[in-house]
């Protein structure tokens, strides 16, 4: 078995989306927004999904916090879901 990613690794290296899905279970939202390129799905999934967020960064990121760290991301593709498109 292959040991799982840790937030240290994303600050090294980057990773494909299927490689961080597998180990988003041990992987903060935080460092997944601020070291990794992801596509907007992944985000809506994942980063802002509440259930996938510890207490304190259910405070902190908000789709304004993901944009930040993932400028070539719309405000639009974060709020939007895929029947709506």
């Amino acid at each position: 078995m292959k040991k799982p990613l840790n937030d240290c690794d994303l600050r090294k290296n980057q990773y494909p989306l299927p490689v961080l899905i597998e180990n988003v279970d041990y992987l903060s939202a935080s460092a997944l927004v601020r070291w990794q390129h992801l596509d907007s799905d992944f985000c809506k999934k994942y980063i802002l999904n509440e259930d996938n967020q510890s207490v304190e960064e259910r405070y902190k990121i908000d789709p304004q916090y993901v944009l930040k760290y993932q400028p070539h991301l719309s405000y639009y593709e974060l709020i939007t879901s895929e029947n709506n498109r």
